[in-house]
């Protein structure tokens, strides 16, 4: 197995799964790989090519011959164990040959008991650092017997051996599946809480609990502590702090839409006593509103597991913003029995458009108005659109633009401040000629704001007894669109919480589903097509060659490539059919209801669009163009369970690969040979 084999993902498993055994939590553990080949010098270079929990004095001071070590090391296939002469300890470990010939593992970060302080100036003079604050970290170190490093050493070395690649690779999607459920179930519980409090504390001891994270800080505008009595009383590695609103936008970046940052020194600010080097931050960041932030104090962690507390954090920030809103409501007065009735018939409406009529209907009802419209600022904050209207077609009346600060709505929309006009012929403030679809000249417009923001206007007239409006309707209306703009400011949080949602079963980079709602896509349709004596069959595909392609044009191109084919397989099957990113360059599809020789049409349309879509440098490849292979399983012949059915597809996925790539192999039993292969011509084959 060449040196080449070990991949970024490989060395970023490997440490991480070591990490988890007992006998290495204290040590630090860095991989290095050989600069030069097997057979150079004893004096070859070294380099640094993963690490984890990365101890902060080996950065700056070098406290032994590390190459030299490391050469022996894997030269004898043995580990070793150094002892500086200040008093700290070192092992060094070689890769099994699986992982290539030119790879050592390094632990250390542990010292003796007592330290030789002769030595200690020395050292500090080596790494440009004073002497007491390299005293300060030595002294913070794990404490260790030559003894017991010894033995992690050798337990390390056959830990290796067990660990295969394949073996690693199992450990993480077990892990990473494990984990994604239980952030998927904590998510569902944040939702159901019904105080900020119990969804915060939730947040907090996944952090802890499920990512290991010794310390968190959480800073929370407008924060009353005494609403957070549980929090308060926990052990010293939670910090809770107010943190005013002008500060948490100076530090949350405009543009991290929820994105994990890192903060230096700065973050003292907030948490004086947090002593930390560096600190990642999670933005509650909800409705373009900054309503605080979650700092993990010198926290080790992977892109995945960021990801999975981004998703967490904006959960949480959406559930803020939806109690305060809850809390709002709650707390505002209502006019009568009517108006509540109302609201609580609003807050029952789902679709949009529903809500739009609602909100008008009600508010016409309240002053008993014949006309009017409902009008929303547009994302850009530029326009105004009509959404919902009374007393006029709703096509012609959303065909009709209005920019915020032109024309009376417009107006409206710009000021922030609730219109009223008794006669718009001979008021002031419009002083313009009544139009001919309206029959009195009395009319009321008033903004629909949320906080800061406004919404939308909504716009009334002709009374139904033609009389004029007056002071005590713009009191109803307005009560009522306060009312009226915290429901669709709650539509607005629901729909980027279904947003949310989506992302969570979406693979980012093709936009087709995740392995995750593969698996329960197709649960559904065997758990039917067994209920309906009926078939299904599944294909895997995967593109040939690929890890060439990406070696020859970059990643960037085989994104490109990944999203390309993504696009060709949901154009090239039916909207019941089910098409999902497996892993990498496997791609899977679903078809509901189809056997197996039937879904050969479909699955050929697929080979014979990828062999002749253009790819940027698919020339470089050994077929000269990028192509797929694909494996069909069916139910019921293949199988009766998830597990059988994949399996039976991979295997006939397999064969094609073996037979030359870019063919077609439907699955059959092997013991009765009759396996059908199908080549670019679609020739059948024994």
């Amino acid at each position: 197995m060449s040196d080449t084999t070990i991949t970024t993902f490989d060395k970023a498993v490997l440490l991480e799964t070591l990490k988890d055994y007992s006998f290495l939590n204290e040590f630090s553990l860095e991989l290095y790989c050989r600069v030069n080949a097997p057979e150079a010098p004893v004096d070859s270079a070294w380099r640094l090519c993963g690490a984890v929990d990365r101890c902060r004095i080996h950065e700056s001071v070098p406290l032994s011959p590390l190459d030299e070590i490391m050469t022996l090391t894997v030269a004898g296939k043995q580990p070793k164990v150094m002892r500086s002469p200040v008093g700290l300890f070192s092992f060094a470990v070689p890769l099994p040959a699986c992982y290539g010939s030119s790879y050592c593992l390094v632990g250390h970060g542990v010292r003796e008991k007592r330290l030789d302080l002769n030595f200690l100036e020395p050292l500090a003079k080596i790494g440009d650092i004073d002497p007491f604050t390299l005293l300060g970290h030595l002294d913070k170190l794990p404490v260790a017997t030559m003894d017991e490093v010894e033995d992690a050493a050798e337990k390390t070395h056959r830990l290796l051996h067990l660990l295969q690649k394949e073996k690693l690779q199992d450990i993480f999607i077990e892990k990473t599946m494990s984990r994604l459920n239980a952030v998927v179930g904590l998510c569902t519980e944040i939702d159901k809480a019904t105080e900020a409090e119990p969804a915060l504390s939730l947040f907090l001891d996944t952090i802890t609990i499920l990512f290991d994270i010794s310390k968190v800080g959480v800073a929370l505008a407008g924060l009353n502590k005494e609403d957070f009595p549980l929090i308060r009383d926990r052990s010293s590695h939670v910090a809770l702090e107010t943190a005013p609103d002008s500060r948490l936008e100076s530090f949350i970046p405009k543009n991290s839409y929820g994105k994990c940052f890192v903060l230096g020194d700065e973050i003292e600010e907030f948490f004086p006593n947090s002593s930390a080097e560096k600190t990642k931050c999670l933005p509650l960041y909800a409705d373009d509103e900054r309503l605080g932030l979650v700092a993990l104090f010198d926290a080790e962690l992977q892109t995945g597991e960021v990801h999975l507390l981004e998703l967490l954090a904006a959960r949480v920030a959406a559930k803020f913003a939806q109690l305060r809103v809850n809390k709002e409501l709650s707390g505002a007065k209502a006019l009568s029995e009517k108006l509540l009735d109302m609201i609580s018939t609003m807050a029952l409406m789902e679709e949009n458009e529903v809500l739009y009529h609602g909100i008008l209907e009600m508010a016409a009802g309240l002053v008993h108005a014949s006309c009017g419209s409902l009008m929303l600022v547009g994302k850009n904050g530029e326009d105004l659109q009509v959404e919902s209207v009374l007393g006029m077609n709703l096509q012609l009346a959303k065909s009709l633009s209005l920019k915020v600060g032109n024309g009376i709505a417009g107006r409206v929309a710009a000021s922030g401040h609730p219109l009223l006009v008794n006669d718009i012929e001979n008021d002031t403030r419009i002083s313009t000629r009544n139009r001919p679809r309206f029959k009195t000249k009395s009319f009321l417009s008033i903004p629909l704001g949320f906080k800061t923001s406004t919404l939308g206007v909504l716009n009334l007239s002709d009374k139904e007894n033609g009389e004029i409006f007056d002071e005590g309707d713009l009191e109803v209306i307005t009560r009522f669109g306060r009312h009226a703009a915290a429901m669709l400011h709650r539509a607005n949080v629901r729909e980027r919480s279904e947003i949310l949602e989506q992302l969570v079963v979406t693979d980012s980079l093709t936009d087709l589903y995740n392995r995750r709602f593969l698996i329960k896509r197709m649960e559904e349709e065997l758990n039917r097509s067994k209920r309906q004596n009926g078939h299904a069959t599944f294909m895997m595909i995967d593109l040939d060659n690929f890890k060439i392609y990406n070696d020859l044009c970059g990643h960037v191109a085989g994104d490109k490539a990944l999203k390309k084919v993504g696009r060709i397989l949901k154009s090239s099957v039916r909207d019941m059919d089910v098409v999902a990113r497996y892993g990498g360059e496997e791609f899977c599809v679903v078809l509901p209801g189809t056997a197996k020789m039937e879904s050969l049409f479909v699955a050929e349309r697929i080979r014979r669009t990828i062999e002749k879509g253009a790819f940027s440098g698919e020339e470089g490849l050994p077929l000269g163009r990028l192509t797929a292979s694909i494996g069909i399983s069916s139910f019921p012949e293949d199988g009766d369970s998830i597990i059988t059915i994949i399996n039976s597809a991979d295997t006939a996925l397999y064969q094609a690969k073996r037979s030359g790539r870019n063919r077609i192999v439907i699955f059959h039993d092997t013991s009765d040979d009759t396996s059908i292969e199908l080549s670019a011509k679609i020739e059948q084959q024994q």
